[in-house]
């Protein structure tokens, strides 16, 4: 995950290259980037949890989207299908295995999970193998949907993202999405569902950052691999899961593209590291491809 082909190496010496990431503000002052929210999801396409730290290793943070739901054909069953499954929450605690879920109407399930038959998982053009809990997870879950679904923890961690295993987004994007809306949406994070959210940036300044290693804190190393192209799931309340507003329209009306609606940025893990609301980032000068 580490070696993308059509970039350069690192410099060896790479202490001496870090420089705090900095932006001018509208009254001239420099502006240290930093971390403004962490947000992950337990269970995929469930209501997101906004811890204050997380760990990240090579394969992501371990604890986001190791769980998922599927139907009675095997198939991924998420937002796009099943909105309001963000009105559910869950905590997950992978050192233990433990599982908590929380349903809009007060019902709480929570327990060591109990592993059962395998199973094999299309998700993003690739193939997840997970085991499905026994218990009672998956009839709860199926009693709100209206429709049979099975909780599926999957083998390895990491393996349950969308295109790579993190996603950011500036603040400042998003207040600049809600002046292009005329201020009728004020964008909330949660509705592009990134893992973390970052302040003291300008608008779409994580865009420049492409081919680029940033650092979070004082050890996590991300290269930026790619823009977010984004879907339906973002013109969902991500409260309720109703569709509210079309927010592509929006992005596309100052972002055009003949590909996607892209907002925001997507990165691999270079070297682990822990990150806490409030650490700054770093950055690399980009690599250029060979």
């Amino acid at each position: 995950m580490t070696s993308i082909r059509g970039y350069g190496e690192l410099p060896t010496d790479r202490t001496s290259h870090y420089n705090s990431v900095v932006s001018t503000s509208n009254q001239g002052r420099l502006v240290v980037i930093t971390v403004e929210a962490i947000h992950i999801a337990p269970v995929k396409s469930l209501g997101l949890m906004d811890p204050d730290t997380v760990h990240v290793d090579r394969r992501g943070i371990a604890e986001d989207r190791r769980l998922y739901l599927i139907d009675q054909y095997s198939r991924l069953v998420t937002q796009r299908t099943l909105g309001p499954l963000v009105q559910i929450t869950s905590q997950y605690q992978s050192e233990r295995d433990w599982l908590k879920l929380h349903f809009p109407d007060g019902l709480d399930l929570a327990g060591r999970l109990e592993l059962g038959e395998a199973v094999l998982t299309r998700i993003w053009g690739r193939y997840v193998r997970g085991r499905v809990l026994q218990g009672q997870w998956s009839q709860a879950l199926s009693d709100f949907c209206g429709e049979a679904v099975r909780l599926v923890r999957s083998d390895e961690p990491g393996q349950c993202y969308d295109e790579f295993p993190i996603s950011l987004v500036s603040q400042a994007s998003l207040t600049q999405l809600s002046r292009q809306s005329g201020e009728a949406t004020v964008f909330d994070s949660r509705r592009f569902r990134p893992n973390f959210v970052l302040r003291g940036c300008e608008p779409h300044e994580e865009d420049g950052w492409l081919g680029s290693v940033i650092q979070i804190g004082s050890d996590l190393r991300l290269h930026i691999l790619a823009r977010d192209p984004r879907c339906a799931i973002t013109t969902l309340d991500p409260n309720t899961g109703q569709r509210d507003v079309d927010t592509l329209r929006y992005i596309l009306g100052y972002r055009p593209n003949p590909m996607a609606a892209y907002f925001g940025v997507y990165g691999i893990v270079q070297h682990p590291g822990t990150v806490t609301i409030g650490d700054a980032v770093s950055t690399l000068p980009a690599l250029r491809q060979a």
